[in-house]
């Protein structure tokens, strides 16, 4: 799979399990401690040392496996998300 299209699916995700939590989640894994959007709706992630970038800034397996870690913990909840998706 493409590295480009990869991002474009873990952003979206991401994007859409921080909405369904009402603009913030607590990641606590590989290297993010959370994800939050902002006023303009715009996506951000914070980092375990405190420093927020987005997402397109972020290592993508880094990204994965930390939504990856989330929906394992969160498995029911994450199949609704995926349902309001689709």
């Amino acid at each position: 799979m493409n590295e480009t299209f990869r991002l474009e699916q873990a952003v979206q995700t991401l994007d859409a399990i921080v909405t369904a939590m009402e603009g913030e989640v607590q990641l606590g894994h590989h290297g993010f401690a959370k994800a939050f959007n902002n006023d303009k709706y715009e996506l951000f992630l914070v980092k375990d040392d405190g420093s927020t970038i987005t997402p397109q800034q972020a290592d993508l397996k880094q990204l994965e496996d930390a939504i990856y870690q989330w929906r394992d913990e969160h498995m029911q909840f994450f199949q609704k998300i995926l349902g309001a998706m689709m």
